[in-house]
This record gives C-alpha cells, structure tokens and sequence, in this order.
C-alpha cells in the first residue's frame, strides 16, 4: 500500500514539473515574442558633419514612428537606438560594442564609410546585419555577405561633374578634398579616372579643422575649374577661393552644395555651383509624403536629401521587406534569413526611386544628375 503510495506521489510531483516547465516555457515564449524589435544606427550626431547624422536619424525616426503606429513587425513594437561616432572610425567601433554587446542590436544602419569597412569582418562573427545609407561602391560591394548599401554610387557623383567638365572643355582642373575619410578621396579619384586625357588634374587635400587653404588655393590661380569636396571647412574654402579670385568654375558633390553650415561660411560664394545630386522625381508619391511626414515631425524638411531619403529607404526596406521574414531561433540562422530577404529586394517604390538590390549587395534604381545652386536652391540642369 505505502509503496503504491509512493508511486502516485512521485508521478505527481513530475507531472507538477512537466506543467510548471510548460507554462515557464510558454511564458518566455510570449515574452519573447513580445520583445521589440531593435534596429541601431551609428553615425555622426555631432562634429562638422553631424548633419548627415542627424538627417538620418530623423528619417529612420519616422519609418518606426509608421510601423509601430501600424502594429509594428509581426505584432511587435520597433525599438530605434542611436549612437553618436562623430564620423570617427574608433567611435564608430565603440557604438558598434554598445549597441550589440548591451542594446543586443543586430541590425544596424551606418553612415560612417571608415566605420563600415572597420567592422564588417567583426559584424559577420556577431552574425549582425549593417546597411550603409549614405555611401555604395566597389569596396563596399567586396565585404562580407552581410554588409549591404542603400546608397548613391560613389563614382555617379564623380562621374557626373567629370562629363559636365569635359563637356564644358575644361583644360586643368584642381580638386581640393578632405582627408577626414576614404570617401572623399574615393570621389576624387573617380573624378581625375573619369575626366581621363582630357583635362590636367592637379589635386591638393586638407585635414579636418583647417581655416586657411590660402597656400593650396593659389595652386589652382589659372584652374577652369575647382572641385571642392568636404565638409564644413570647406565653406570656407569656397569664400576664400572667390575672394582670391581663383578658379573659373566651381564644381562638388551634394553634401557641400545643400549643407546649410556650409553654406552659410560660403555665403554668396557657392551661389551658381555646378554639382552632381540625388533628388527625387516630383512625380514621385511616395517622395511627397515623406517630405510631408518629415515637416509636420521637425517643422522644416530635409536639408541634405542624399543622407535622409536613402536613410528612410533603407529603414522602410529592413521595416518591411527584411525583418519580418526572420522566424528562425539563432542568429546565424536570423542573419541567413535577413540576408536572403535583403537579396531579394525588387521593384521597391522608395523615396529615392524603384529599388533593386544587384547581387553584390548594392542598390540601384537611385538618380544622380546634374544640378546648380540659384539663390541657394538646388536647380536641375542636366538633360
């Protein structure tokens, strides 16, 4: 009798357990299910191009803002943490560790290029996804499977100054450039590549903090042409290039022709550049709500279009597109299934255009064309 008592007892007991395991389980299954989803963004909030950062950050702002508003991802709320890198590679680095090693972030977009080429060997071990937003070339083309860009080409923005100075017959040509990051020189590179044996390039850089490029300006006294690429230091070069009466012409990239610190060194001295320019077709919809979201958000739109509409792009690809097709339980199969999402990315109606995602992880589908600065404004001008 006891020792059949003992039986009951004890098959008791491990039915407790089993139940008790069940709804312990079932519970952290719920309360998984329910954890947001994290997305991170690394970039500069502060420094002389905080302003891409800022514009970035603002615009994935508002692809989260819409998802949560509409049940978020699969039913779960987006979580959007930013970290600050001052488009320094080191810092990029440490947002880097903050965000995957304490925010438990695995999908991150950068607009740091140094900061991208620096961690995608690291991110593919932690088995994290990083999308570019501002930059796409070769070199980014050639990193690890999960590094992907939704971006303007580098060598468009060059290519697209360089046939407008051959096209004008520009004879020698100068380019100044900052040496704060790779993409500078990249863009200068492909210019002087492009330009080929039409004209004599003559290149000259500056470090970051330089207030005086008197010396390198006079270098390029008889120039047709001065190319300017850089961040803010480089309103003051413009200013003082006119006020020196150096170079015929002015040519650059976006990020010195609409930046407003940049223009606002400059003042009336940038007026009339020619530069290379992602802006969206007015035709396009999907552009109008956006810039109409973003003003009725911080009570102004855009300034810089090339660092907030490929930041929104990138963000709504990754909001609908991309996570909601990870189901599986361990990361490395969630980073398969966000890469294999990402690759099949087409035909996306963004901000930017009708995306594509090309086979070596760059996007296209994104305009660059012609314009020039009338009253501060960009104009197009291009065919």
């Amino acid at each position: 009798m006891n020792k059949n008592k003992n039986i009951v007892i004890a098959f008791v007991v491990v039915l407790v357990v089993l139940v008790a395991g069940y709804v312990l389980n079932s519970n952290q299954q719920v309360a998984q299910t329910n954890e947001p989803y994290k997305i991170g963004y690394i970039g500069p909030m502060t420094g002389g191009v905080a302003i891409l950062g800022e514009e970035a950050s603002k615009s994935i702002q508002i692809a989260v803002d819409e998802a949560n508003a509409n049940g978020g991802i699969n039913g779960r709320q987006i979580e959007f943490i930013v970290e600050d890198d001052q488009y320094d590679t080191a810092k990029s680095i440490s947002a880097y560790e903050k965000l995957v090693n304490s925010d438990g972030v695995d999908t991150i977009v950068m607009s740091t290029y140094g900061g991208v080429m620096a961690l995608a060997e690291r991110a593919k071990n932690d088995n994290v996804m990083i999308v570019d937003s501002l930059d796409c070339d070769q070199a980014l083309a050639n990193l690890p499977e999960n590094i992907f860009c939704i971006a303007k080409e580098t060598n468009d923005l060059a290519d697209v100054i360089a046939d407008y100075a051959k096209e004008q017959g520009y004879k020698n040509i100068g380019i100044l450039h900052s040496t704060v990051d790779n993409f500078m020189q990249s863009v200068s590179d492909e210019f002087v590549v492009r330009v080929g044996d039409k004209a004599s390039v003559q290149v000259e850089s500056y470090q970051p903090g330089t207030t005086d490029f008197k010396t390198s300006l006079l270098k390029f006294k008889d120039k047709d042409a001065i190319v300017f690429l850089g961040y803010d230091e480089v309103g003051i070069a413009i200013k003082e290039a006119k006020s020196l009466n150096v170079g015929k012409n002015y040519l650059t990239i976006p990020t010195v022709a609409t930046t407003p610190s940049i223009q606002a060194a400059a003042g009336k001295a940038i007026d009339g550049i020619h530069f290379s320019f992602y802006a969206p077709l007015e035709a396009n919809p999907v552009a109008t709500k956006f810039y109409s979201d973003f003003k009725a958000k911080y009570e102004r739109t855009p300034y810089v279009f090339v660092a907030s509409d490929q930041a929104y792009d990138a963000a709504k690809i990754l909001i609908t597109e991309v996570l909601p097709k990870v189901t599986a339980d361990t990361k490395a199969e969630q980073l398969s299934q966000k890469i294999t999402a990402m690759e099949k990315v087409k035909n996306f109606k963004g901000v930017t255009g009708t995306l594509t995602m090309k086979a070596d992880g760059r996007i296209s589908g994104i305009l660059v064309r012609l314009f020039k600065l009338e009253n501060m404004m960009p104009v197009f001008v291009g065919k």
